[in-house]
């Protein structure tokens, strides 16, 4: 019965299953992944979240004159002044509005027109004083895109936001492609140390 007892002890201790091989390759080939997907998440998020920037230019000779879409560069006695006009897409554009100065007075000043009063004299100031600092203000308030230039602002808005998706995803990709090479190229040479065949992770089994 002892003896019996001892063949069985023996006998599940040779059934017992071996432990796994480490398996150096698979892990880290699964840590690459982890390391490929922090800057994938982080540009796609990144670009999604991002709002193309348009400048856009206009300029005003007045209180009572129209918003003039412009490609001219301000002049320098003139003022410039800056903000932010959302469009219907959810983009905005950012406005360079320039005040354009006019000549005052005998001496010929240069002082951007700000008021009109009551009997139609037009009040000029430095561009930088008080008054024009509250003008620009008011011209903000009420400043408004034509249905033309709200087309082409989006329509460029738009064309920007799909330029940042093409542009960032190329370099995703590439940085990607050149990582993963690095990572087979490191995985090869240790294969050629360690006598591993190319494919495998483990010596083959001598029998």
């Amino acid at each position: 019965m002892k003896h019996k007892e001892i063949n069985d002890i023996d006998g599940e201790l040779s059934n017992t299953t071996k432990p796994a091989r480490l398996n150096v390759f698979e892990g880290a080939r699964r840590i690459a992944m982890v390391i490929a997907a922090i800057p994938t998440i982080y540009v796609l998020i990144g670009v999604a979240t991002s709002t193309p920037y348009l400048p856009v230019y206009y300029h005003v000779t007045g209180p009572d004159a129209p918003f003039i879409k412009t490609d001219n560069s301000c002049p320098a006695e003139s003022r410039k002044y800056y903000f932010s006009k959302e469009v219907s897409n959810g983009y905005s554009a950012h406005i360079e509005l320039c005040l354009l100065s006019s000549s005052f007075g005998k001496d010929s000043r240069q002082l951007i027109p700000y008021k009109i009063d009551k009997d139609g004299m037009i009040w000029g100031a430095w561009p930088y004083s008080s008054e024009v600092d509250e003008y620009t203000r008011a011209l903000e308030r009420r400043f408004a895109f034509s249905d033309v230039d709200t087309q082409l602002i989006e329509k460029e808005l738009s064309r920007i936001k799909r330029n940042i998706w093409l542009e960032s995803l190329g370099y995703l990709v590439a940085s990607l492609a050149i990582f993963w090479m690095f990572v087979c190229a490191i995985g090869w040479i240790v294969r050629g140390f360690a006598g591993i065949p190319r494919g495998a992770d483990h010596r083959p089994r001598k029998d």
